[in-house]
């Protein structure tokens, strides 16, 4: 029941929805190159994990990886969303929530070192320094998404007017809160980007309106 209530909340999303989906493939190939670099012993080597109940090698390109292992890799770009959303200007609290996740996540994997499971504050700075990639790499997830999402002008207003719009994560966070409000009220999904391009076009047309009522008359 909860994992449909996070995939249904997931498609009311975009953000979130694309922020993973750019974040997944992405931080596991930039784990796994990483891995290479630092362990060449590692190359061509079984590495096997547990995920969602089976033992799967994870010392493999997104491409060929585990359906498993891809889903968990999602799961841990929506624990940094949410550390993302939830500690904004605050690196050290966002990857200290990213690495609880991760306990959370991993916790019945006995082949793991039971150092990891530490608290974040006395994780070595080596371990400390994968989860604060997470959050870096969620936030460029974001922005990357941010940017390629254009937000459309109304038919009789300017193209100049406005072209694209980029939001701060705290004002993202209001955004969605009142989109989920408003779907409880309404019962229909809404999603942050709706308001934002509702807004937009308010602004626009007011503008407008006043501009005309500015506009002195012809003779």
């Amino acid at each position: 029941m909860a994992a449909a209530r996070k995939t249904s909340q997931t498609k009311n999303n975009p953000l979130l929805e694309a922020a993973v989906e750019y974040f997944s493939g992405r931080s596991h190939d930039a784990w796994r190159k990483r891995l290479l670099q630092t362990n060449p012993e590692q190359r061509g080597r079984s590495r096997m994990r547990l995920r969602g109940g089976k033992t799967v090698d994870i010392n493999q390109p997104w491409s060929k990886l585990d359906q498993r292992a891809k889903d968990d890799n999602k799961r841990a770009a929506r624990a940094a969303y949410d550390a993302v959303v939830k500690f904004p200007d605050d690196r050290e609290a966002a990857s200290a929530y990213v690495h609880k996740r991760w306990i959370a996540r991993n916790k019945h994997d006995k082949s793991l070192d039971k150092t990891l499971f530490a608290p974040y504050a006395k994780l070595t700075e080596v371990e400390k320094d994968k989860d604060r990639a997470h959050v870096d790499r969620m936030k460029q997830a974001i922005a990357a998404v941010r940017k390629g999402a254009k937000v459309k002008a109304p038919a009789k207003a300017k193209a100049s007017a406005y072209r694209s719009v980029r939001v701060d994560a705290k004002a993202w966070a209001r955004l969605e809160a009142a989109a989920a409000k408003l779907s409880k009220l309404t019962g229909q999904p809404v999603a942050p980007e709706a308001l934002l391009t509702a807004g937009l076009e308010a602004i626009v047309a007011v503008t407008g309106a006043v501009a005309g009522k500015a506009k002195p008359k012809k003779r």
